[in-house]
């Protein structure tokens, strides 16, 4: 398989996870399943994405730049969490709630910040929207 190939695996592989997160009933458990997925989605394009940019850094800046990149970037905070029990009702629980502060640490917080309070599906969408764009620079 294709480097582009791949990238489209992940691309659509995203897409369903999205599609789950939306058709997913709020609290429920595949919400829950739908949520930590696309996370999991999110964090391999990501990967994929960066490996692309020239230098360490670069990927950092063009994110840093990116109302879309930020979310990515909130999104990245969760590696490793059970990102479900951050969402309350369709939405990210706000950086300052007891479960997000019981769940992360300072710098995961930070992170997180660009999600918190957003809706969780339209984060995906976005997140999904700048890497697609960011799969095109990163090959330039």
């Amino acid at each position: 398989m294709s480097d582009l190939e791949y990238l489209a695996t992940l691309l659509a592989g995203l897409d369903a996870e999205i599609a789950r997160v939306s058709a997913a009933e709020s609290g429920s458990d595949e919400q829950s399943s739908a949520i930590d997925d696309a996370v999991d989605a999110v964090l391999r394009l990501r990967s994929k994405v960066k490996a692309g940019y020239p230098g360490k850094k670069a990927f950092y800046i063009a994110a840093s730049t990116d109302p879309n990149g930020i979310r990515v970037e909130g999104i990245s905070a969760l590696q490793g969490k059970r990102a479900h029990q951050l969402v309350r009702d369709g939405g990210w629980m706000h950086a300052d709630s007891s479960t997000v502060l019981d769940l992360l640490d300072d710098d995961q917080i930070s992170r997180y910040i660009a999600v918190a309070g957003r809706g969780v599906a339209q984060t995906f969408r976005d997140s999904r929207e700048y890497l697609s764009a960011a799969i095109a620079l990163a090959q330039k």
